[in-house]
Parts: structure tokens; C-alpha cells; sequence
């Protein structure tokens, strides 16, 4: 019948790599204070990775090359909305958010929208100057392996276990893709309001922690 059985399994060698959870501990609020407290010598790579860094914090983890996309505006709009460069191509919601532009973020949003683009000719670039300053900032505050991908866990990390919001909605602010329920949210529309409740209790920790160190100085 022309039937030919294969008696071998010909992906033997091949596995499939399991994911494994980061050990690097998570940054405090009170590190991300100190980062963004940090003096530093104007207009250089160290000053752009804690702003850059700060502004990745505000805005529920964004990423450099997002950062880098940003145009240049005349008047600071209300939201920042964008596709996720990371995981755009691999989603049928082309990974679109839409960001509150919350007012801790809008000085650095201006001073970098569409400045990034001119200052470096590829994101690639950017990514370099970042980590060079993450080294930088990390050794002056001694803290270990320093990067600038600390942010989006740190605003993760706050989220879920210092605010206690579901994991499923830290995910949505995240901009992560949820398998398990890719058929029900054909269903839903997004509902960004959720997002801006992490994002505004995230602040708040910081505002929160803040006063605090101020008070007991």
C-alpha cells in the first residue's frame, strides 16, 4: 500500500529546553529609589540608563526598543500606545497596550521621545549605552549584575506580591500572552483601566516608601 513505518524517533536528540525561573532576587522599592535618586553627571550613558530605567518602571515595564520607537510630540498625550516590538510579529493583537502617560514619567517621556532614534542610529546601540550604564549604577550602589530588564521585573515583582493583584492582570500589564485563555480573550475586549490600577498602585509604593525615607531622615 506504500505505507512506510518509520521504527525510529527522529527528534532523539532534540529536547526541548524547560523554562527555569530567573534566582536573580528581585529589586526592592527601596533600590528603585535609590536608583532613581542617583546624582549623575549630565548627558551621559550612566544618566540615560537610570532615567531610561525609571521611565521602563512608570510605564508597567516597557521595554528600550519601545523607547526607542517613540516619536518626538508638542503636546504629551494622555497614553502611550504601541505594539511590542518583542512580540508583535508572533500575536494576532500584534502585542498592542496602551500605557497611561502618569505624571512621575512625563518629564522623562519628554526629554527622550524621539531623541533616543537621533542619539543612537539603532536600537541595538541603545541597548549597548543601557548596559553600560546599568554596570555603572549598579557598582556605585553595589548592587549585583545590574540591568535594565530589572525594571520590568521589579514593577512585576511589586505588583504581585507587594500590591497583590492577580497574576493574570500583572500579565495583562505586562503585555504577556496568556495560552491558556488565547480562545476566551477572542471574547473580551481589553480593558485597559485594569492596567492603569496596577500602574497607579505600583506609583503609589513608591510615593508611599518615599515619604517615608524622607520622614526618617
Amino acid at each position: 500500500m506504500g505505507i512506510v513505518i518509520v521504527k525510529h524517533y527522529p527528534f532523539k536528540k532534540f529536547k526541548i529546553k524547560r523554562y527555569k525561573p530567573r534566582r536573580k532576587k528581585k529589586l526592592t522599592v527601596q533600590q528603585i529609589i535609590a536608583i532613581r535618586d542617583l546624582p549623575l553627571p549630565k548627558n551621559t550613558r550612566v544618566e540615560l540608563a537610570r532615567d531610561l530605567f525609571m521611565l521602563s518602571f512608570y510605564m508597567c515595564g516597557m521595554n528600550a526598543v519601545d523607547m526607542y520607537k517613540l516619536n518626538k510630540v508638542d503636546i504629551l498625550p494622555k497614553r502611550i500606545e504601541y505594539s511590542r516590538s518583542k512580540t508583535a510579529g508572533r500575536r494576532t493583537d500584534d502585542a498592542f497596550i496602551s500605557i497611561k502617560l502618569v505624571e512621575l514619567a512625563r518629564p522623562l517621556y519628554l526629554k527622550y521621545a524621539g531623541a533616543l532614534s537621533t542619539r543612537y542610529s539603532t536600537h541595538n546601540a541603545l541597548d549597548q549605552a543601557l548596559a553600560f550604564g546599568m554596570r555603572r549604577i549598579g557598582k556605585i550602589l553595589k548592587y549585583v549584575e545590574l540591568e535594565f530588564y530589572d525594571a520590568r521585573h521589579a514593577f512585576a515583582d511589586t505588583a504581585r506580591n507587594k500590591c497583590r493583584f492577580p497574576v493574570d492582570d500583572v500579565a495583562l500589564a505586562l503585555n504577556h500572552i496568556d495560552d491558556v485563555n488565547a480562545v476566551t480573550d477572542l471574547y473580551l475586549p481589553k480593558d485597559w483601566s485594569i492596567i492603569d490600577e496596577i500602574q497607579a498602585a505600583v506609583i503609589n509604593q513608591v510615593i508611599k516608601i518615599s515619604t517615608k525615607l524622607k520622614g526618617a531622615a
